[in-house]
């Protein structure tokens, strides 16, 4: 509305300057080009002006120098006295477009005094110019207001419309995901319970001690993955509960020992856990973040050739400590850095639930920081988290 106040401005001075050999002999030609290039200059003002970081009403500082530029247009017009009233009508449109009503109301006042005044030090009837302002001005104020209540109306409309149109998109979103997690959960459950059934159906009351025990130990290895799967959802599907993490202070030495501990058997002894400043404390859910770099290191020793290393670092970003996860795998298949962090998304070739890092990237925005990789292909890769500090 500041840029469309500009284009008025403009193009009043434009259409004064344009018209003045058409103006009366009484005029007075040097004030009537005064009153266009002041016109032009304040459109010129307008237009680069900020208006997106004003408040709405700053715009306002518009409306009394465009009455001045009338009433002195008016003045310096000589007898054709008639034109003048069509800028009040200019300037109550766009009042009432830019903004809330009653703002026309209160703009009548300035506008008769800029219509009245020159009226006593021009020629004809003053009776007769306040006649016309008697009806201008109220007019212009009853358009002024029709468009601010009308426009007020459009703009609930759209807003509105536009609440509607993301209630969809989110409905829309919901059912994608209810379909993706059934299809991915029913894919992910039906080959522990196929394997679990098969060795329970299969194991006889006469079983020897060691099958029975065989059979006992791969259906709790299954039922364990079971869980991890029910575990990884329930994370991903919490991100945003605020109730999700137990914030707390977390020795970060503590804990990255703690992991390493917890996933050395997995590499076995591939791991390196590189030394870190002492005394390092961070804000965090400690359950939560184990969980996340236990998911990165499992995602190394599963993706990384057997005997190859991998390392588990931590370090000082930018406004956030950053835990690391090292390897020297083959690294992610260009162009799918983004693709193997979303929720039931694989790489390329690589097997899981396509869980484990979307619970990652969760765990880490619920904490306000984030997760990646920095992807080397051929070479390696290092996924990270990061979490603020």
């Amino acid at each position: 509305m500041g840029r469309l106040a500009a284009l008025l401005f403009l193009g009043s001075g434009a259409l004064v300057l344009v018209t003045s050999p058409l103006a009366p002999e009484d005029a007075n030609d040097p004030g009537t080009i005064a009153v266009s290039v002041a016109s032009i200059a304040l459109g010129a003002f307008a237009w680069v002006a900020p208006w997106d970081r004003w408040p709405q009403p700053a715009s306002l500082v518009l409306v009394p120098p465009a009455f001045g530029l009338i009433a002195f247009g008016n003045l310096y017009g000589g007898s054709a006295l008639h034109s003048y009233g069509v800028f009040f009508v200019i300037a109550f449109v766009w009042i009432g477009l830019a903004h809330r009503p009653w703002t026309s109301v209160a703009m009548a006042p300035p506008a008769a005094v800029a219509y009245i005044v020159p009226l006593y030090d021009l020629p004809g009837s003053v009776g007769t110019g306040l006649a016309s302002a008697a009806i201008t001005i109220p007019a212009c104020v009853m358009i002024g207001e029709a468009l601010s209540r009308g426009s007020g109306h459009l703009t609930r409309t759209e807003e509105e419309l536009r609440e509607e149109r993301e209630i969809a998109s989110k409905l829309r979103h919901v059912d994608e995901m209810k379909t993706t997690v059934m299809s991915a959960v029913s894919h992910e459950l039906r080959t522990p319970i196929t394997i679990c059934r098969g060795h329970l159906e299969v194991l006889r009351e006469d079983a020897l001690p060691d099958d029975a025990r065989e059979t006992i130990d791969l259906v709790l290895d299954e039922l364990d993955r079971m869980g991890r799967l029910v575990q990884d959802i329930t994370t991903v599907v919490r991100e945003e509960d605020r109730s999700f993490l137990r914030r707390e202070s977390v020795d970060a030495g503590e804990l990255m020992a703690g992991v390493a501990r917890k996933v050395m058997p997995l590499l076995d002894g591939r791991l390196r856990v590189r030394p870190m400043p002492s005394s390092v404390r961070i804000d965090a859910d400690p359950d939560r973040l184990a969980q996340a770099l236990v998911n990165l290191l499992h995602n190394a020793a599963v993706h990384t050739p057997a005997g190859t290393e991998v390392e588990l670092r931590f370090a000082a970003a930018r406004r956030a400590w950053r835990f690391e996860v090292a390897d020297r795998g083959p690294g992610v298949t260009p162009g799918e850095e983004e693709l193997v962090f979303r929720q039931f998304t694989h790489g390329t070739h690589s097997p899981g639930s396509g869980l484990g890092l979307a619970v990652v990237r969760s765990i880490a925005r619920a904490h306000g920081g984030d997760a990646g990789v920095d992807n080397a292909p051929g070479t390696g890769a290092t996924f990270w988290l990061s979490v603020p500090r």
